[in-house]
């Protein structure tokens, strides 16, 4: 969530908001910390009209795609 909360300029509280309300899909862990995924982070900026900046939605694996 700081990672979303930092992109748009928002607190953590915010976003959590947003996940209550079911603007922003996510999923609940047992230990109570939120996983979104980044196809519903995609969609939420799109429809909220958050610039969407390069390199936002690369993969940050170090491992090799096979080819």
């Amino acid at each position: 969530m700081k990672d979303i909360a930092t992109y748009c300029m928002v607190s953590r509280t915010t976003v959590r908001r947003w996940i209550e309300t079911g603007k922003l899909g996510a999923i609940r862990l047992p230990s109570g910390h939120y996983r979104i995924n980044r196809v519903d982070y995609r969609s939420f900026l799109e429809t909220c009209e958050y610039p969407l900046k390069d390199g936002t939605f690369k993969s940050k694996s170090k491992r090799k795609e096979k080819t």
